[in-house]
């Protein structure tokens, strides 16, 4: 009657769909506001781990400018994550991938960047 059955894959990659979904609706109301994208680029994310520089996901970086004020999206996704200790550390594949965005912001004469929450934007 009882099962030790995990959630499927399908969870797992409707979870990371859902993730995707919840960016886009984010620069649309971005768009909608006015905004003006900047740059919108996807790249490998990568680590040193055991001397080696080995891709453990990818990062995408969005940037807009909106009222005079700069702000920029950094969304990572990582597939593998850091197991073990001292000397049995290994990297091993999660099961669903770990999301990490962040927002920040700068007026158009600074180089400083904020962290900031979506409703500063609106």
């Amino acid at each position: 009657m009882f099962s030790d059955h995990k959630p499927g894959r399908e969870l797992d990659d409707t979870a990371a769909s859902a993730a995707d979904d919840r960016l886009e609706e984010i620069l649309r109301r971005v768009k909608a506001a006015g905004a003006e994208i900047t740059l919108d680029e996807r790249v490998p994310l990568h680590m040193d781990f055991n001397n080696e520089v080995v891709e453990i996901g990818d990062r995408r970086t969005v940037e807009f400018n909106l009222n005079h004020t700069d702000f920029q999206i950094i969304r990572d996704v990582r597939n593998m994550r850091v197991a073990g200790g001292s000397f049995k550390k290994h990297l091993e594949a999660v099961s669903h991938p770990i999301i990490d965005t962040k927002l920040k912001k700068k007026p158009e004469t600074s180089d400083q960047w904020i962290g900031v929450d979506i409703e500063d934007v609106f």
